[in-house]
């Protein structure tokens, strides 16, 4: 596994986490929890990426259409 997306997705959580822990003390929850779901999103974007990737292997490996 690379281990440069481990990194880059942890890299998100601990940015989202500040980013909520600062908006949460400032009174300001709704915004905590739209940097919550843009975070979400961001990670899942790139885990979807990796798939597609995968995906692109199995197809070259095994000679599929």
């Amino acid at each position: 596994m690379q281990i440069d997306v481990l990194l880059k997705i942890a890299g998100v959580g601990l940015l989202v986490t500040a980013i909520c822990q600062v908006l949460t003390r400032a009174g300001r929850e709704d915004m905590a929890t739209l940097a919550t779901v843009a975070g979400v999103i961001v990670v899942m974007w790139m885990v979807v990426n990796l798939a597609g990737d995968l995906l692109n292997q199995v197809q070259a490996v095994f000679h599929l259409p």
